[in-house]
């Protein structure tokens, strides 16, 4: 008989057996009617007797085999069940074992029991306890081989002996290449410790999970979660079975999970957005950690309770909130707005908006999200308030209010313009900015508009606007910026009507004028030129009388007599302005004429006076003899100022809606903190100046509505710039 190498076989350690006397009496009797076969050897394996049944199930007549040796025969034939026989015969120790035979091609349970004149054997045909084993042996293997997961066998030194091929599938590696390589070779090294502490754990039998990660055979790196367990036979641990999961996109998709969670609860964190969902029956609510925070509690597993909810809710919105609960609770979504009450006593504001959902028929939840309103609201009350602001200095101002955007068009108009204009407000804000002006003024105040609106800056103007009769009013205007988000967008404008101040201005002018040198001026004119010209005279006759006499005394009393005449003649033009003469003209002709006129001037101080003057220039609407009279103070300060001779270079261009004419001279320049006080009454940088002559230049170039500006640098030189509006002929 032969025996399968993958068949089990049974050993059993017992006690050593001596046929009892009466079974010496008995055996015949016995032996014939027990229904397993037997057969008994001596020492040197012959054989002594054998039963009828044993002879069936040999095959061969009892006659045949008494008497025979077997050993040649099965040495051969059935060397496992020869080996198992000899083993008894030698161990003196009883063995029970299955062998299949290859001679009789059937399945025997053998009992053999050592004796005193050899060994005694009993066996039956097992073909359906075989069958069963073989079914549950196909249906393991079955198992094994066709199971997704990767399934493994290891004995207790950790080597494999058997895996499936799903785990050839998942290591890369074939069945070949794994068993009898051990297990540690594939652990990532951080995760070696772990997994062999588990593999001990089973070998031990307790069975393991644990999750560790292994190199595949192209060198991958994959996550896999393991049960270990221990192989069972016969009650004795013989190895670890263990089956293994590839969860490498599951941890993925778990990290992603997990750190979307993260990103969502930091958003929510950055948005004072949380979520919460209240289980009625319960009569609880669970929070996300948000939520805690919006209510000022620690954030925390377990639910909260809706008594704690509606004790932290604003007394006078509870009242409410419960309404909107209950509505809620009958299938309408809302949109809540209430006040808490945090531990500490701050209150917040709050926007709960809600869903409802039945999960049975019998348990109702509401989930919703949860938000901190504070700040919005406040900046929506900033804002309120900011409009409301807005709204009373448009409406309550004294004077007129506009908001014009970036083309000149009318965007916001105030009652007080309504009036101002008699228009309106429906009509002006289909109009712009030039329509009320007059056609001149529109010209001018359109280049100037450009100007500023580049610039982003305030700037001041004074224009005339058309009423809708057709009369003019005389305004001031003050234009601020409409500043939104870093850029310009506009401009407020503040209108001041000024027709009934210009009158009072000049009077306020010439009073001020008065008040400062009109009896002086007087008193010039009657005090001091009539003793003057005494003076002058008999310093004259004295000079004549005496000419040995030291003439530096004589040059020097002329010279002073001479500044005071100046003096005088400057306080009577005060005193007495000349009336004022506007006519078109053309402002080149008028520079020629003032430079020849200072021309000798300018050799004797060795000044050289360079024109450089643009051709075609517009005319402009002026008084020539007042701007001959700018044109002379401003050459003669640039002469003067320079003492040691030099340049004077004067030149005329147009810019936009404007002739600029620029004087600029090498002299010893002004500070820049002085460059202020120019035209104040008696400011001068000169050692015999009044201060008197630039204050009435400025005076001349404001009533042409022009503009002067000075730009000076000590030590080389100062530039004056008169810009003068040009009138559309």
């Amino acid at each position: 008989m032969n025996r399968k190498k993958t068949d089990r076989s049974i050993v059993s350690g017992g006690r050593k057996l001596a046929l009892p006397g009466v079974w010496e009496r008995y055996k015949q009797q016995f032996l014939e009617n027990i229904s397993d076969g037997f057969i008994s050897f001596d020492r040197h394996w012959n054989v002594l007797h054998v039963n009828t049944k044993g002879s069936l199930l040999l095959t061969s007549e009892r006659d045949v085999l008494l008497g025979t040796n077997v050993y040649e025969h099965w040495r051969f034939n059935e060397p496992e069940f020869f080996a198992q026989l000899r083993q008894v015969s030698e161990s003196q120790v009883e063995a029970v074992f299955i062998e299949y035979s290859q001679r009789l091609h059937a399945w025997f349970e053998v009992k053999a029991f050592p004796s005193e004149e050899g060994i005694y054997v009993l066996f039956r045909e097992v073909a359906a306890f075989v069958q069963n084993v073989q079914q549950e042996k196909q249906y393991f293997h079955s198992l094994f081989e066709q199971h997704p997961d990767a399934i493994y066998a290891m004995n207790l030194s950790g080597y494999y002996i058997n895996v499936n091929p799903a785990a050839e599938s998942l290591t890369g590696y074939s069945r070949t290449e794994l068993v009898n390589q051990h297990f540690q070779m594939h652990i990532h090294p951080q995760d070696l410790p772990q997994t062999k502490q588990c593999f001990d754990a089973a070998a031990k039998g307790a069975s393991q999970r644990f999750e560790a990660r292994i190199r595949t055979k192209t060198g991958e790196m994959i996550r896999m979660k393991f049960t270990n367990m221990p192989i069972m036979v016969e009650g004795s641990i013989v190895g670890v079975y263990g089956i293994a999961q590839d969860i490498t996109q599951q941890k993925e998709m778990e990290n992603a999970l997990q750190m979307s969670e993260k990103a969502l609860a930091h958003s929510q964190r950055i948005a004072r957005v949380g979520h919460w969902e209240m289980v009625f029956e319960k009569r609880v609510s669970y929070w996300s950690e948000e939520t805690f925070r919006i209510f000022g509690f620690e954030p925390r597993q377990e639910p909260v309770s809706l008594d704690l909810i509606m004790a932290h809710i604003h007394p006078d919105d509870q009242k409410w909130v419960e309404q909107q609960i209950n509505r809620a609770r009958h299938g309408h979504p809302l949109r809540v707005e209430y006040r808490i009450l945090r531990p500490d006593g701050e209150e917040r504001i709050v926007l709960s908006q809600r869903e409802v959902h039945s999960d049975r028929a019998d348990s109702t939840k509401m989930f919703g999200i949860i938000q901190d309103i504070t700040e919005q609201k406040r900046t929506e009350q900033l804002l309120i308030e900011s409009q409301q602001r807005y709204q009373s200095l448009m409406t309550y101002n004294a004077d007129g209010v506009t908001a014009i955007d970036l083309t000149g068009a009318y965007i916001e108009v105030n009652p007080v313009f309504e009036r101002m204009t008699g228009y309106r407000k429906e009509e002006l804000l289909q109009l712009s900015y030039s329509d009320l002006l007059g056609e001149d003024e529109a010209a001018q105040a359109g280049g100037i508009w450009d100007s500023f609106v580049k610039e982003g800056a305030p700037f001041t103007l004074s224009s005339k606007l058309v009423h809708k009769e057709g009369h003019v009013i005389e305004v001031a205007t003050h234009h601020i910026p409409i500043i939104v988000n870093r850029e310009v967008t506009g401009y407020f404008t503040i209108w001041r009507d000024t027709s009934g101040q210009k009158q009072t201005d000049e009077i306020l002018r010439q009073s001020e004028k008065l008040a400062a040198v009109g009896q002086l001026a007087a008193a010039v004119a009657h005090e001091v030129r009539n003793p003057l010209t005494s003076l002058k005279g008999f310093t004259q006759l004295l000079q004549h009388q005496f000419p040995t006499a030291d003439q530096s005394y004589f040059d020097i009393m002329k010279g002073e007599l001479e500044r005071i005449e100046l003096i005088s003649g400057e306080l009577l033009v005060l005193a007495k302005p000349k009336p004022e003469r506007f006519e078109q003209r053309c402002v080149n002709q008028i520079v020629n004429d003032v430079a020849l006129l200072l021309e000798s001037q300018a050799n004797m101080s060795a000044v050289e006076i360079e024109l450089t003057l643009e051709s075609e220039l517009p005319p402009i609407f002026c008084d020539e003899n007042q701007l001959k009279q700018v044109f002379v103070n401003i050459m003669k300060n640039g002469i003067e100022s320079m003492k040691d001779g030099g340049k004077m270079k004067i030149a005329s261009q147009r810019r936009a809606q404007h002739l600029a004419l620029s004087f600029t001279d090498e002299g010893c320049g002004i500070p820049k903190e002085e460059l202020d006080k120019i035209g104040d009454p008696f400011y001068t940088t000169k050692e015999q100046g009044t201060g008197l002559g630039m204050m009435i230049t400025q005076k001349i170039i404001q009533h042409h509505k022009g503009v002067m500006q000075f730009e000076s640098e000590v030590g080389k030189g100062t530039t004056v710039t008169v810009l003068l509006p040009i009138e559309d002929m």
